[in-house]
């Protein structure tokens, strides 16, 4: 229930309001009649709204009273006079007031003034609070970061920004950030100018090298930096993220498990079992970004990107590039695990929480404690899972289900989804979540928006998978070149991986040929007569690959389902569905 503070000297109008406040089922905290006594209630019974009498007793008037009461306490006013000539008004709006009502006033009038200012007041503090939570966040990061809105001008930055240009956080909030963040190159020394209107305008990244950043005080520094577009939950471009760090300071980090690394076919990154190639200035300038993120203490990070664009791999690159890299790395799919089971799959529980609960079970928070914590397809956590996300990531603790007891975590939490400002507007993902797990965000774009990554990563994934079906392929042919740029590969990375995969297993020769190369479209028919061609592609490519890898083996059932990675059983079925003639199945028998 609302409380209402009533600051009115005319004790009948008091009263009636006090009857139409009770009656519209609020509660009044008292009525009052100077500015002395409103300030005394809001020390002792503080409510969530004054409704103010603007010429009140007592020295002070009520639009005074009313600044008062919102810059020590943060409670709001909505003013009740009969005086609403301009001086009046210009006095009343410098508390900022949340409504101004003129006397006599409707019954209905009050109601929907109060309510306009409660719904407004609760939504600026959440506003506050969220601003603060960032600014707490980036508070703890090493990398310098310096957040600006569409016209350029500095929203907030962080200590490590603060100390790195000489300029003060409060000091810089709303200056013009090409006054905070002045680059000069490092040969020339001729001013640089930042490519503020690229990103803003493109909503792309802009890498920031071989400058030098010129403080306050007129020092100057090497740096090395990216500027990212921050999007809003709508999904729009709302301004960007300088993140930026001394070009001079240590990179010898005995806790760094990644490099990036240049070679004739782009950037790579050699992590372990996974690999990444980036031809592409679009990649390249992700996985510096994201390189820089590694090793900065951010607690989140929110990955998004279609389907097939690597965003499990980036998160990985995100891990083992940082110090946490020692600790483990848990990935959660999000949309495999039932509602119903996924809060003891997070939490864990105590010995007979529920029926059906054996032993004490550690949960995957627990498990991630020291590490990542990889919540894939994170938008599609209920409504209830994520507010005790939310909490988790606040309060950097949790209970297992059955226990009082908190257990205290110290993970990265990286998230990722194909767009979840599409989950926020559709009202399934909460905002306030949405906020906490974007503080830092990286946006993968979609194979056919970077060609120059197609080629580097088709002769890569043929290195990567002759020998496992030792193959002879060495190289693409000049047809099979041109064919895979001429695709829009709808499944990213992922189908081109696929691609070739199924290309190998069909070439004969060293240098893949066109006429290895299919497709596989997945499309949903508008009618009967559409849907033929699409389901005879699919089966002829499957029929085409059977054939193939029999050959390959000499007919030998056993080592051709092996070489396709299904059992025996599923080939002969396949063999079966394909009606092989009795001769061909026999020729082919063990």
């Amino acid at each position: 229930m609302d409380r209402i503070l009533i600051v009115e000297d005319e004790r009948i109008t008091a009263e009636d309001l006090h009857d139409i406040l009770t009656d519209a089922g609020y509660e009044v905290t008292a009525i009052v009649s100077s500015g002395e006594e409103a300030i005394r209630e809001a020390e002792h019974n503080p409510p969530d709204l004054a409704l103010m009498d603007i010429r009140i007793k007592g020295e002070a008037d009520g639009t005074e009273i009313a600044r008062i009461l919102q810059d020590r306490f943060n409670i709001p006013s909505v003013y009740l006079t009969a005086h609403a000539d301009r001086e009046t008004l210009q006095r009343a709006k410098r508390a900022k007031p949340l409504g101004y009502i003129v006397k006599p006033f409707q019954e209905s009038e009050i109601q929907a003034s109060i309510e306009i200012a409660l719904h407004r007041h609760r939504h600026d503090r959440q506003v506050r609070e969220r601003h603060e939570q960032v600014t707490d966040l980036l508070s703890a990061l090493i990398l310098g970061v310096i957040s600006v809105d569409e016209s350029e001008m500095v929203l907030l930055m962080n200590s490590a920004a603060s100390e790195l240009t000489g300029w003060a956080k409060d000091e810089a909030a709303g200056v013009p950030v090409r006054r905070i963040f002045r680059l000069t190159q490092v040969e020339s020394g001729k001013a640089l100018d930042l490519p503020m209107a690229e990103v803003l305008g493109n909503g792309r990244l802009a890498e920031l090298h071989d400058a030098l950043l010129v403080a306050k005080d007129g020092a100057q520094r090497p740096i090395s930096g990216t500027i990212s577009p921050m999007r809003s939950s709508t999904g729009g471009t709302i301004g960007a993220a300088i993140v930026f760090e001394s070009a001079d300071a240590k990179q010898d980090d005995p806790y760094l498990g990644a490099k990036l690394v240049k070679s004739e076919r782009g950037t790579e990154l050699q992590l372990g079992r996974f690999h990444v190639v980036a031809a592409s200035t679009e990649m390249e300038q992700i996985l510096a970004l994201a390189l820089r993120i590694a090793r900065s203490e951010a607690s989140t990070v929110l990955i998004e990107g279609e389907g097939g664009t690597g965003k499990d791999l980036l998160a990985h690159f995100l891990h083992y590039s940082s110090s946490r890299r020692a600790g483990p790395f848990v990935p959660v799919d999000c949309s495999a695990i039932p509602e119903a089971d996924m809060e003891s799959e997070l939490f864990g529980h105590e010995r007979g929480a529920f029926p059906g609960a054996g032993e004490a079970k550690k949960g995957l928070l627990e498990i991630a404690n020291g590490g990542t914590l990889f919540l894939d397809e994170v938008g599609d956590l209920s409504a209830a899972m994520q507010g005790k996300l939310l909490r988790v990531l606040e309060e950097q603790s949790f209970r297992r289900l059955g226990s009082t007891e908190n257990i205290g975590i110290d993970i990265r939490v990286v998230a990722a989804t194909k767009r979840l400002a599409d989950f926020v507007k559709a009202g399934d993902f909460r905002l306030d979540l949405f906020h906490r797990l974007s503080v830092i965000q990286i946006a993968i774009p979609p194979l056919r928006e970077r060609p120059a990554d197609i080629l580097p990563l088709a002769l890569h994934f043929i290195r990567e998978q002759k020998t496992k079906y030792r193959s002879r392929v060495e190289g693409l042919s000049e047809g099979a070149a041109t064919l895979l740029l001429s695709h829009s590969w709808p499944g990213n990375a992922r189908e081109l991986r696929n691609v070739m995969e199924r290309a190998i297993l069909v070439e004969d020769g060293t240098q893949l040929q066109e006429s290895s190369i299919h497709f596989v479209e997945v499309v949903i028919p508008q009618t009967a007569a559409k849907q033929a061609p699409s389901l005879w592609s699919l089966k002829e490519t499957e029929r085409t690959l059977v054939v193939r890898a029999l050959e390959k083996t000499g007919g030998n059932q056993t080592r051709a389902a092996k070489l396709l990675g299904i059992t025996r059983d599923m080939l002969r079925y396949r063999m079966k569905k394909f009606k092989f003639s009795r001769e061909a199945s026999l020729k082919f028998e063990e």
